[in-house]
């Protein structure tokens, strides 16, 4: 019997899977680097680097927001890609460390889109890829910070009580972290 818990762990009694898996997920990774370039090209804000080259499913991003309360940081990404792309979602960890609503102090993020069951319908679905990754983590850097749904609650019950504490909070990790 299949247990895709086990597979998503490393666990493989069939070695056929992984590699008929790798080859799909490299395959759909090729077209989405395409559609990545294209997107990404000339801006400022978000870079994009393979770290395993020439493998494509280990990711680092930078953010660099240009506007708003983050503007000035530079905000480090880890997106790894599994097997079971684009059945699941991509693993995001945020390698810097930031005051925000969304992102924990260990990196974890609360983002809809990264989700696998959300219950939304802004949850990851097979048609999603990479780019949408991309754009959903610059947006929590400006429009889609959620402060109803917090993963650091300590962030947002300062936003929501103090807002000038917040902002001051958030300038200081800039200093201290995002540079």
């Amino acid at each position: 019997m299949l247990n895709l818990q086990k597979r998503m762990q490393g666990v493989d009694e069939d070695k056929n899977y992984r590699e008929k898996h790798n080859v799909i997920r490299d395959k759909l990774l090729a077209q989405e680097v395409k559609e990545l370039d294209q997107n990404l090209r000339n801006q400022n804000v978000c870079r994009v680097r393979f770290t395993q080259s020439p493998a494509l499913h280990e990711i680092e991003l930078q953010i660099t927001p240009q506007e708003g309360l983050y503007k000035g940081g530079t905000y480090k990404f880890h997106i790894s890609v599994p097997l079971e792309y684009n059945t699941v979602p991509p693993h995001v960890k945020c390698l810097t460390k930031v005051w925000h609503p969304n992102i924990n102090e260990d990196g974890s993020i609360c983002l809809s889109l990264l989700r696998e069951n959300a219950v939304d319908d802004f949850g990851w679905r097979p048609t999603r890829n990479i780019l949408e990754v991309v754009h959903g983590l610059q947006s929590l850097f400006g429009d889609l910070m959620d402060f109803d749904d917090a993963l650091n609650m300590e962030a947002a019950k300062q936003y929501t009580s103090n807002k000038n504490e917040f902002t001051m909070k958030v300038q200081d990790y800039i200093r201290r972290y995002a540079r």
